[in-house]
């Protein structure tokens, strides 16, 4: 038996069997508890005139939500997600929290981001909008956070008894809900596999990252393929979607996704100070049913479709190459559009970019990896010879410098094997060579000293050390390092110029006269 929760919402597409209560509402307080709220009892009620509960000043900000913006956009993700522009607080004005008797913002739960929208406020026959930034939930109330921007002829205060006008911000709930249904899809697919959902994750719009199910193991690409397929199958059936309501604690009094009694992950992931509620659970006629707070869509034809990425398995694989668990990635609804067309643009710049068509990209790519795999393979083989030649030609007795200032990276692998061949070549006992590598705009400089003597090696070394730290004025210690066995590496940091070339040159000038003494 369901019942009917009165006063009724305003009519939308959604089914009337959509909300099926499974307990007699009539002693429910007439603010709406999270759980029965208007955007959980019909997804796509946009609008809702209300009335005003309470208002007090906010404590803080809502938190940030993964994906919603970089780090270095910080100042720019409150004006994405809510259309104000303010970047100081004082420009912003106050932030409030508001309960409503009912709301269609979305207090965030079950993986699913927050709403947020606009709560129009009527004062003295002039309407005010007024930004919804976030809505959280409190054990059982949703709290709207509501900025009054500076010289708005609101008094915030004076709103509880006063009915308003709230309204979601419509392309963020359809992007959330679409992927939210898509997850739940995807999930029940992937359970009937044996690969049940550790966890999920959504970035917030306006992102257009892709949200993931943590996976006991990696998939193949045919397994993610044949997943993809089933999933878009389902969506073109255009399955129901509905939502059992029952007391937390009762019996739901409601049958599984197929008809019978259910057989799913229902009260996974309630949190432990939501009591005294009301359980949902979502069910996807045959396919699923699972307990969720989250908005829903009516049926699976909204979400349009889904695309699971392409898992990190090579794509000829017949076996996943991780048995660890792995996030799998899927994009759904109108993030898939703005995903897939993103993708799109990027396939066709990189085939701009080594002049070739879109349908020939992988093959070239193949060629010149291959190539520039041959060509690194002749480079190492060539640099080796060419370090022995410059070891073996070095000076065997007293200490040998080798500037090396090529315009590229450092390269240390090349040093090693020209000291390598220098000591090979028969360099005297108390013989050092000296190696330090400056590429123009490359910092910090690299230095190496090695030599068959320790001690002689070290002196030397600490010699360069003390001074390419005296070139500093103000008495920094530039090179740092160390080493033992004959063979030091320090980096120098700071400029590399005609004034630290002299001082390494007068060290080794120094040590080729006591050698001759």
């Amino acid at each position: 038996m369901t019942y009917t929760l009165e006063p009724p919402l305003p009519e939308t597409p959604t089914p009337r069997d959509y909300e099926r209560i499974h307990f007699n509402p009539a002693e429910l307080p007439r603010k709406r508890i999270v759980g029965l709220l208007a955007c959980q009892r019909d997804p796509l009620l946009q609008a809702l005139t209300t009335r005003v509960v309470s208002v007090a000043p906010a404590a803080a900000p809502p938190l940030a939500q993964k994906g919603r913006a970089k780090k270095k956009d910080k100042g720019s993700a409150a004006s994405s997600a809510t259309g104000t522009g303010a970047n100081t607080p004082a420009e912003q004005g106050k932030l409030w929290e508001v309960e409503l008797e009912d709301t269609v913002i979305f207090p965030e739960g079950g993986g699913q981001p927050w709403d947020t929208g606009t709560l129009y406020v009527t004062e003295a026959g002039e309407t005010h909008a007024l930004v919804i930034e976030g809505c959280v939930r409190r054990k059982l109330d949703a709290v709207h956070m509501v900025r009054v921007p500076p010289g708005t002829r609101v008094d915030p205060t004076a709103l509880p008894g006063t009915d308003v006008r709230v309204e979601a911000h419509w392309e963020r709930r359809m992007d959330h809900m679409t992927i939210h249904t898509a997850q739940h899809l995807l999930s029940a697919v992937l359970d009937a596999r044996e690969l049940p959902t550790l966890s999920w994750g959504m970035p917030a719009w306006p992102a257009t990252d892709a949200p993931y199910v943590e996976l006991p193991r990696g998939l193949t690409w045919a397994e993610a393929a044949d997943v993809e397929d089933e999933c878009n199958r389902r969506i073109r059936e255009a399955r129901r979607v509905w939502i059992d309501f029952s007391m937390q604690g009762g019996a739901s009094g409601a049958s599984g996704a197929g008809g019978g009694e259910s057989d799913d992950r229902e009260n996974r992931g309630i949190p432990k100070d939501y009591t005294g509620g009301v359980i949902r659970h979502c069910n996807i006629d045959g396919i699923d049913r699972n307990a969720c707070c989250g908005t829903q869509c009516p049926d699976l034809s909204l979400v349009g479709f889904i695309h699971v990425l392409p898992p990190s398995t090579p794509h000829a694989a017949c076996a996943p190459s991780s048995r660890v668990p792995t996030r799998l990635f899927f994009v759904a609804g109108p993030r898939a559009v703005s995903h897939l067309a993103l993708a799109s643009r990027w396939l066709s710049q990189a085939g701009q970019a080594i002049g070739v068509s879109r349908a020939e990209l992988v093959p070239r790519i193949e060629k010149i990896e291959a190539i520039r795999f041959e060509t690194d393979a002749a480079a190492k083989s060539l640099k080796a010879e060419l370090a022995g030649i410059v070891g073996a030609a070095a000076g065997k007795r007293g200490v040998v410098w080798i500037p090396r200032v090529e315009k590229s990276t450092h390269d240390y692998e090349f040093m090693t094997s020209a000291a390598g061949a220098w000591g090979a070549a028969g360099a005297e006992e108390g013989a050092v060579i000296v190696f330090t590598s400056a590429p123009p705009g490359v910092s910090p400089t690299l230095l190496m000293v090695q030599g068959k003597d320790e001690a002689q090696s070290k002196s030397v070394f600490e010699g360069i050390k003390n001074a390419l730290d005296d070139v500093d004025s103000e008495g920094g210690k530039r090179v740092k390092g160390g080493g033992a066995r004959g063979r030091f590496m320090a980096k120098v940091d700071g400029k590399w110029g005609k004034r630290e070339i002299a001082a390494v040159q007068g060290v080794i000038d120094n040590f080729g006269q006591a050698s001759r003494q």
